[in-house]
């Protein structure tokens, strides 16, 4: 099971936006389910669960882990995909086509970060090295601009070493200070 699922089509965000199938993968925990077991938790028809589930299949939400005949009749269980499911913000950018101010600009590469953080968290290549997060630490506005003078001198160096390990990994680095 992968850790993040970030949804990257207005399709597959329809098939998990109906209230029917968030309450479907609300009821899974540790263990597959099948149509059978999830119309009996909810008290729905079995066709109605079973069509909620093959849209959400259909959708990569669920997957099929297993096949069971019981009495000559074969009951599928499925299972989420992964522990979280994100919604790629590209799925929902809008502009006006409006000159915006140099804030469109920040979002922009916040978002593009954002994307780029996803599919490291899909692809499972984060790990306790990737991410460091600080909160409510007091910076004057000099202070936060040195604290970026001083990662962006230290990536300088790094990168210009000679002699360099090329492990062939490549990563993005973002330093983001958000003034509250």
């Amino acid at each position: 099971m992968k850790e993040v699922l970030v949804l990257r089509s207005l399709e597959c965000i329809k098939a998990v936006a109906h209230p029917k199938r968030i309450d479907i993968l609300k009821q899974f925990k540790e263990q597959p389910l099948s149509a059978k077991q999830l119309s009996e938790l909810l008290g729905e028809p079995h066709a109605k669960i079973n069509y909620h589930i093959k849209m959400l299949y259909k959708a990569g939400i669920l997957e099929l882990v297993e096949e069971k005949i019981k009495s000559g009749i074969v009951e599928k269980y499925y299972y989420p995909t992964a522990k979280n499911i994100e919604v790629a913000k590209s799925v929902l950018d809008f502009s006006l086509g409006i000159e915006s101010d140099a804030n469109g600009e920040y979002v922009s590469i916040f978002e593009d970060m954002s994307e780029a953080f996803f599919n490291a968290a899909e692809a499972g290549r984060l790990s306790s090295s990737s991410v460091e997060d600080y909160h409510n630490i007091r910076l004057s506005e000099r202070e936060a601009e040195e604290l970026k003078e001083t990662l962006q001198k230290k990536i300088e160096e790094i990168a210009s070493r000679e002699n360099r390990e090329d492990t062939g990994v490549y990563y993005e680095v973002a330093l983001v200070s958000i003034p509250e």
